[in-house]
């Protein structure tokens, strides 16, 4: 089943062949358009911690590094957290990002 940007890419393409009208590809490509943000995640880096600097660490996480590490052996959390839907993500990554949830800006 195709995503979405897949199906509008296909629509993009049927209306630069000719092979459908303007109104119909604006139309479809409208109904074919989803709800939910298209972030290219792909294009990110993956998350290490490692490669973070402690200033870093403090301005992202409001922690140093080493804290993270501490909070992390502290908390005893499983090296994979998985979801519901079979997700998984480490527990360093997981931490971060409760941690980056609750910084305020």
């Amino acid at each position: 089943m195709a995503t979405f940007r897949e199906a509008r890419e296909a629509l993009l393409l049927a209306n630069a062949l000719d092979l459908i009208a303007d109104e119909e590809m604006l139309l479809l490509y409208d109904v074919n358009t989803s709800k939910n943000l298209d972030i290219p995640y792909w294009k990110y880096e993956k998350f290490n911690l490692d490669s973070l600097s402690d200033d870093e660490c403090k301005s992202e996480f409001r922690f140093l590094k080493h804290d993270i590490y501490n909070l992390l052996d502290v908390l005893d959390l499983p090296d994979k957290i998985t979801c519901p839907n079979r997700f998984y993500v480490y527990s360093d990554e997981a931490l971060c990002l409760l941690l980056r949830r609750f910084v305020f800006h």
